[in-house]
């Protein structure tokens, strides 16, 4: 994994207003509300490599030696020994079985 890279497993917020209009407040004050908020596990396998400042979205599985290119913003399931790039993120090359 290189420097930049963010993994998120959930929204944040809520995409409805009455349930988000307070959510800052909330969180400093340590009772923030998550029962609102989409949230999946995000699963990395072995021999990954991510490039720097590449984004991984919640749901995501990351197969065993994909590679994910710098600034790539991940919004799917990325295939075993493949290269990803881009925003959404796009199958650019597959690679032989190592």
């Amino acid at each position: 994994m290189s420097w930049g890279i963010t993994i998120s497993d959930h929204d944040s917020h809520s995409v409805e207003w009455q349930h988000r209009q307070d959510d800052v407040l909330q969180w400093c004050e340590g009772r923030k509300d998550w029962t609102h908020v989409a949230h999946a596990p995000v699963v990395i396998a072995n021999k990954v490599w991510i490039g720097f400042n590449a984004s991984i979205l919640k749901g995501v599985t990351i197969g065993e030696g994909a590679i994910v290119g710098a600034c790539s913003v991940v919004t799917r399931d990325v295939p075993p020994f493949s290269i990803v790039a881009g925003n959404p993120a796009r199958v650019v090359r597959t690679l032989p079985f190592a």
